[in-house]
């Protein structure tokens, strides 16, 4: 773990024409510790990895907890804690590891929590009150599968936010995500109902996301693996790694397109609406997204998820837009021809995506 640490804050890599530059300084300035810390079996039941007095027990892989989370601090970064794993496979709900694990939150230092669905403790109105009462802010995601089942202290008994309630910064919506050539666009697919409600639930400060990236790791071309990030990127999705950023191998192919500015910042603006599925009137093979951005410019997104080549020629209206647009291709950051009623992208090879930022010069937002 202090190696990822470092691995984040190494200034090795060149960033929009700049020497030296760590993944840190471009925006991934967060690492979390995941499942694996628990010592199961040695609470005073089977299966219990909470004590007597309901705090959470730490392996032996996790000596000096306290000390992992200074590390991480002294170098910049902020760093989360994974809370209510199965892995031990507790059942019974109690009272006192809510308690116990929000003390041992603060007295460690973390700053945030991932708090999963499959362990005994799911009432996350009580987990966010504990959080308050202990005088710090963190940042809260609910890792919850995107399962809208029975779920406590929710107004509508629900496990997913409504237009009231959401006492987490971002939430699950979907099964974990994997390496195989379809999983991350499937995954993709659960987040849109969340995204697609007027207004939308996922906004800013309770965010839907379709699972960390798997970006680096996606069976398939770095190009699908782009179209990955794309998409996350369109989406209004935080932003996590999940794969080993001590590799420099596997980190090499990638850096290009993922401390991307231009893509980073369609992540990032915030116009209204966190991104949505748009009919461009094609195959089933294509899949075009939008997200509004500042001063009414448009940010679109077409995935080509089969095999043959693919240019699209797309009424501005059904883009949101009327008139003469600027348009710029985001993944190689350059101007393209202005597009006046029609907005024809490149041709967009099998297993690929195009991204584009279109401004107006005449247009308005429809």
């Amino acid at each position: 773990m202090n190696s990822a640490i470092t691995a984040l804050t190494a200034k090795v890599w060149e960033v929009d024409g700049k020497k030296n530059v760590s993944l840190a300084e471009v925006g991934y300035a967060d690492i979390g510790v995941d499942e694996g810390w628990e010592g199961c079996g040695q609470g005073p039941a089977p299966n219990r990895f909470h004590d007597a007095s309901g705090f959470p027990i730490v392996n032996n892989k996790f000596p000096d907890m306290k000390g992992l989370v200074d590390d991480a601090h002294a170098k910049g970064l902020k760093i989360g804690w994974y809370l209510n794993g199965c892995a031990c496979g507790e059942k019974k709900e109690v009272t006192d590891q809510y308690v116990g694990d929000i003390k041992r939150l603060h007295d460690y230092g973390f700053d945030g929590v991932k708090i999963d669905g499959c362990g005994a403790q799911v009432n996350m109105t009580f987990y966010a009150e504990l959080m308050k009462q202990s005088g710090k802010n963190y940042t809260i995601e609910n890792c919850h599968w995107g399962k809208c089942g029975p779920f406590q202290n929710n107004p509508d008994g629900s496990s997913c936010p409504t237009e009231t309630w959401c006492p987490m910064n971002q939430y699950r919506t979907s099964g974990d995500i994997n390496a195989s050539p379809k999983s991350w666009f499937n995954n993709l697919q659960t987040a849109r109902k969340f995204l697609e409600n007027d207004p939308p639930l996922s906004r800013p400060g309770c965010w839907a996301y379709p699972d960390m990236l798997e970006v680096g790791q996606v069976k398939g071309s770095v190009e699908w693996n782009r179209a990955h990030f794309g998409a996350w990127c369109i989406t209004s999705t935080p932003l996590i790694l999940g794969l080993d950023v001590t590799s420099m191998d596997k980190l090499a192919p990638i850096i290009p397109f993922i401390t991307n500015p231009e893509a980073i910042a369609v992540n990032q603006q915030w116009n209204g609406h966190p991104g949505r599925v748009v009919d461009l009137g094609t195959t089933k093979e294509i899949q075009g997204w939008t997200k509004v951005q500042p001063n009414g410019a448009m940010a679109v997104l077409i995935i080509n998820t089969g095999s043959t080549p693919f240019t699209a020629s797309v009424p501005l209206s059904k883009l949101g837009l009327s008139g003469t647009v600027a348009v710029r291709d985001i993944w190689s950051r350059k101007d393209e021809a202005d597009a006046t009623g029609n907005f024809t992208a490149s041709t967009i090879p099998g297993t690929d995506s195009g991204f584009y930022l279109l401004s107006p010069k005449t247009a308005i937002v429809v």
